[in-house]
């Protein structure tokens, strides 16, 4: 075995997202020219006397290469100023964000970070986000524009505090643009006594207020350009695809009705009264020719009716021979489900007869079975010796393991056919293809590893169990270690590809929960609907420019041989869905479903581009 490219992260560690923001993306893999550049970043908090206060922050943002194909991030000298984990595990994100929007080769980028004293607190992500994209870019910023916003993992700008105070900074300071996030646009101003709207603030002081959502808006309004161009032509599913495609939604909904039907005692009266029109809903939209949404459809309704009949065989089983066997039945069934999980991941990874582009597409196709086996290691833990959970818990339990049965047996199975039906395109062996997804998993699992670092340290504060089996951060938690185990040696071609599944895998968990925090999503957990959103316009912003970020890249690589049908497809049926129930109380379920399909596409989208730019030297860009 080869060595594989090694990823040394100097003091912290890495936060990468899923996706692209809304008019960003890897443009190609250039040289990095050495530069160092200072950015401003809003604050607000406490003086060294412990009065409150705002100011500038004039954080530099050096970029270079160390020249020994290694990927460094170099956090010394904020931790010597005192910054606090917060700063740190924001800086961290923005190094990965930028890192992975601007096409900077992750095997030879060295990022370095300073700041002129104590600071803490994560509302400089954005900032220094933005920052570091201009320095790997090397496009000029305009002087008088400052902003404030976290960086979610999706490229959504994220909600702050004491936002008045640092308008009023930027003002005192000369600034003439702010940009705040769309979360934050009204803020309690200590200074009028009064709940303000920032932009009307910002007029009454002489200082212009932009609202932004994404990273994408935030870079245009401070360099005045745009990594992704419009995109050139409508991309397309390949024939070969679009003929699987509506054979497994015929499948899908064919499967989903016969299980409904057969549903018996274990479904209630309002398990059916619930399930009944999704159902129709699937059949009616089939019978139309409407394959994206009919698939869509079935989707959420095999999970809700998976779940439904998991939880009422677990209660019937308990109610016969007691909890402690119903608890045992389900560790057991937990175990099976794992190994299968083990065994369909070797079985479905194998490379032999596809081209570059379904090699690099297969990881993603392979996330249905990679979050299944950290969900079942987990639940494994969880569910032995010593184990209290019982009644309406083990009910829950019942629940996941509906979820992942439809995943291993449905969603899974179909997500490869369609990647082996694509042609996908691309140029290079298995050996550089192998070699590629070396470096790129190794940047991921860094990657996740600050995402749930930053997760922890801003939104959670533990990963130790809550309690609750539909608590994902023991998942988050068994994903962290079944991607920190992946060898640090290249190896064969088809072990690259589980890798990156796994890598790939382990980033979308981690966006999932520090975007969800950001959404305000309540009740959003293992085996259920999240009820509700707090903030349902950001929910609505990540998956338009999930959605979008997909479709560039489709319509780019398409003319140079690439194609993303497998992408595509999840796009289709994704849109589709969030379209459907728009507006209604399953609208929040559907946003994080078609979401995290969303950031699965992107993230196939932005490997395509990566291999095409570092394997070919050309890129969609």
């Amino acid at each position: 075995m080869r060595s594989r490219r090694a990823l040394l992260v100097a003091s912290t560690c890495l936060i990468a997202p899923a996706m692209v923001a809304a008019g960003c993306g890897s443009s190609a893999s250039t040289s990095i020219t050495p530069r160092e550049i200072t950015f401003p970043v809003l604050w607000a908090g406490s003086n060294a006397d412990g009065t409150p206060g705002a100011g500038i922050e004039p954080a530099t943002i050096a970029v270079g290469t160390e020249g020994d194909s290694q990927f460094t991030l170099d956090l010394d000298d904020v931790r010597a100023k005192k910054a606090g984990p917060q700063w740190l595990a924001a800086t961290a994100s923005a190094a990965a964000v930028a890192t992975l929007l601007t096409g900077a080769d992750q095997s030879a980028v060295d990022l370095r970070y300073g700041i002129t004293g104590p600071i803490d607190g994560p509302s400089g992500g954005a900032a220094l986000t933005v920052g570091t994209m201009a320095a790997i870019t090397g496009d000029p910023v305009k002087p008088k524009v400052a902003m404030t916003g976290t960086i979610s993992p999706d490229g959504t700008v994220g909600t702050v505090s004491q936002v008045p105070a640092k308008v009023r900074a930027a003002k005192k300071a000369g600034y003439e643009l702010v940009l705040v996030p769309w979360g934050s646009r009204r803020g309690f101003d200590p200074q009028s006594g009064r709940d303000v709207s920032l932009p009307a603030l910002g007029r009454s002081l002489g200082i212009e207020v932009r609202v932004v959502r994404s990273i994408g808006e935030a870079y245009r309004a401070f360099t005045g350009s745009t990594i992704v161009p419009p995109p050139k032509a409508k991309p397309v599913i390949t024939p070969q695809a679009l003929q699987v495609a509506q054979r497994t939604t015929r499948r899908s909904v064919a499967a989903l009705s016969r299980e409904f039907a057969a549903g018996g005692n274990l479904l209630s009266v309002q398990d059916r009264t619930a399930i009944a029109p999704e159902v129709q809903s699937a059949r009616a939209a089939l019978a139309a020719g409407k394959y994206g949404l009919a698939y869509g459809l079935s989707v959420h309704a095999t999970y809700v009716l998976k779940r439904a009949l998991a939880k009422g065989a677990s209660r019937a089983l308990a109610r016969m021979r007691g909890v402690a066997a119903a608890r045992q039945a389900l560790l057991d069934e937990s175990k099976t489900l794992l190994a299968t999980a083990e065994r369909e991941m070797q079985g479905q990874s194998d490379p032999t007869g596809l081209t570059p582009g379904q090699q690099l597409a297969l990881p993603m196709a392979l996330g249905w079975y990679a979050y299944s086996q950290a969900v079942l290691t987990s639940f494994v833990r969880e569910l032995g010796p010593g184990s209290t959970w019982n009644g309406p818990e083990l009910e829950r339990v019942a629940a996941v393991l509906g979820d992942v049965e439809a995943s291993l047996q449905r969603f899974g199975p179909d997500a490869v056919a369609m990647v082996r039906a694509a042609p996908g395109g691309g140029t290079g062996t298995d050996a550089s293809t192998a070699a590629f997804l070396s470096g790129y998993t190794n940047f991921l699992v860094r990657a996740g590893d600050a995402n749930r670092d930053y997760y922890v340290t801003v939104a959670y504060g533990s990963l130790e169990l809550k309690g609750s089996p539909n608590d994902i951060v023991p998942v988050l938690k068994a994903m962290s270690d079944i991607s920190n185990a992946i060898p640090p040696d290249e190896n064969s071609v088809q072990d690259e590809i589980v890798q990156a599944a796994h890598a790939t895998t382990y980033n979308v968990l981690g966006a999932s929960v520090v975007s969800g925090a950001s959404f305000g999503m309540q009740g959003a957990g293992l085996g259920e609907d999240p009820p509700a959103v707090q903030a349902p316009a950001l929910l609505a912003s990540s998956l338009q420019q999930s959605s979008e970020t997909v479709y560039w890249w489709a319509s780019h690589l398409q003319p140079m041989g690439v194609n993303l049908s497998y992408a595509l497809w999840q796009r289709q049926w994704a849109d589709a869905l969030v379209a459907t129930y728009a507006g209604t109380p399953t609208a929040p379920a559907a946003g994080t479903i078609a979401l995290n399909e969303l950031w699965y596409a992107a993230a196939g989208a932005l490997m395509a581009n990566s291999a095409q730019a570092n394997l070919t030297g050309e890129s969609g860009g």
